[in-house]
């Protein structure tokens, strides 16, 4: 037994000193290092990173904003076993050529969980690559982080879009260049794109963390200003009125018991202007019923039994889960699904092809949140918008829509945001070379983007990931703003 034990410890001292992936395939027969790639099918893919050391690592979701998550790891032969510090579990398996790993990740109930669109204790398909690309702003092809930037004019691609080239403009490139800077040296982190178009022309289109130009990412609430585009098509159809009531469209909820009839009273029109009273408040709410609504198993039934709290059309709510009967009137008057009715009416017009856009039970698509778009597509919107609905002259959303969707209906004083609210779009001032200038603001949480400022006619679009850091999120309009003051 004795010399049993020498022969052990002569061997375990031998492998102390081999290279660590081979202590790693002997010892627990698993890769190490940082894997990356996507979880999920369907609808609703993200792109996720796992740090694997011997004993401990990290969980990163670059698009649910979970970044640098503790994990430990639990090796069960040539399997890999972990579990984050928020209650996750992950179980993966190596390829024979140990290339790729895949497996399932099942989301816990810890720690930001009930503000993540990975859902509480389901489970997702894993398929994973050696990389960082999604860990660092940008990589230089020796593996170290790019710090230096040189503009380059956009790539022509067959989306349609004509580019230009600031380089060949009144625009002060040194502006633009220290700001691309400014994201690849982590002065602003977790930005994962800028585009910016002048005059009609894609003239900036940069991407991070292993964003490239054929890549969607989710929009988050910028998916309400697009559903306020299919609105306006669908009034211009004589589909839907914002001046309609809400339950007229619902009359079986009038007989149910404890209806108030004062529901009565509230109009698409206040659904879109966030003023319906229904109790709901996404802002203030330290459990936001939008989210409630996201795991409940019928959304709209959720949306419209909640409780009126203030008379309609009195009082601003920021409230996502309010909007389901809204997609669903639209859906029920035309004759099409949403994403059918998007297709045809606006995003092919556009040159966009069929986006992910989350499914709930039955079906049912929210007009609040779950698109995801290429950025370069994000910006035919802005365009779209900046000329009054038309696009190459199609007149793909009526112009008096575009007016109607742009009035500040709600006044900053009420929304607390510092911003004016229409229908569905957010509207504020930027300052420019001393002068104020009216902004349209598409807006979603984590630092999603679509600024249109008609003035200078120009649109700048934005992606990101800063979905838990509201300070980090403020970052996009600091960006904006220097991005603004680079043009004449």
């Amino acid at each position: 037994m004795r010399i049993l034990s020498q022969k052990l410890g002569t061997l375990l001292g031998l492998l102390a000193f081999l290279p660590a992936p081979w202590v790693g395939a002997v010892l627990a027969r698993t890769p190490q290092g940082t894997w990356e790639g996507v979880m999920g099918s369907g609808t609703h893919p993200f792109r996720v990173a796992f740090v694997l050391e011997r004993n401990q690592g990290e969980y990163h979701n670059v698009d649910d904003g979970i970044h640098g998550e503790p994990m430990t790891i639990l090796r069960r032969g040539g399997k890999i076993q972990a579990q984050t510090d928020g209650g996750g579990t992950l179980d993966l398996s190596p390829s024979g050529d140990g290339k790729v790993l895949t497996g399932v990740f099942r989301q816990g109930i810890g720690r930001d969980s009930q503000q993540s669109l990975v859902g509480q204790n389901q489970s997702y398909p894993v398929t994973l690559h050696p990389g960082e690309d999604y860990l660092h702003p940008r990589l230089l092809p020796d593996g170290g982080d790019q710090s230096r930037y040189q503009y380059a004019p956009p790539p022509r691609m067959s989306d349609g879009w004509a580019t230009g080239d600031l380089r060949s403009s009144h625009a002060d490139l040194s502006k633009i260049v220290g700001v691309v800077q400014g994201i690849l040296r982590r002065k602003f982190p977790f930005i994962h794109s800028l585009l910016v178009v002048q005059d009609g022309k894609l003239v900036l289109d940069e991407y991070f963390y292993g964003y490239g130009q054929d890549d969607p990412h989710p929009v988050m609430s910028v998916t309400k200003c697009v559903f306020s585009l299919l609105f306006g098509i669908g009034e211009g159809q004589g589909l839907v009125q914002p001046s309609r009531r809400l339950f007229n469209y619902f009359e079986d909820y009038r007989a149910r018991a404890g209806w108030d009839p004062a529901k009565d009273s509230i109009t698409l029109g206040s659904l879109l202007t966030m003023t319906s009273g229904l109790g709901c408040d996404d802002f203030k709410d330290s459990d936001s019923c939008s989210w409630k609504m996201f795991s409940s198993p019928d959304w709209l039934d959720f949306s419209l039994s909640l409780p009126l709290q203030n008379p309609p059309g009195t009082h601003f709510a920021y409230c996502g889960a309010c909007l389901i009967p809204l997609g669903v009137i639209l859906e029920r008057q035309s004759g099409l699904g949403l994403t059918q009715y998007a297709q045809k009416f606006l995003f092919a017009p556009l040159g966009i092809q069929p986006p992910d856009w989350w499914e709930g039970p039955g079906g049912v698509h929210s007009p609040a949140f779950g698109l995801s778009l290429r950025p370069r597509d994000m910006a035919k919107i802005g365009l779209l918008v900046l000329k009054e609905g038309d696009w190459n002259g199609n007149q793909v959303v009526p112009k008096t829509w575009i007016e109607e969707c742009t009035v500040p209906r709600v006044k900053s004083e009420q929304t607390g945001n510092k911003a004016d609210y229409g229908y569905l779009w957010w509207e504020r001032d930027a300052l420019w070379r001393g002068k104020k200038l009216r902004v349209w603001d598409a807006w979603g949480v984590g630092g999603q983007h679509i600024f249109i400022v008609p003035a200078l006619s120009l649109v700048c679009v934005m992606t990101g990931g800063n979905y838990k850091d509201g300070a980090l999120s403020d970052n996009s309009f600091t960006i904006f703003h220097e991005v603004l003051e680079a043009f004449p």
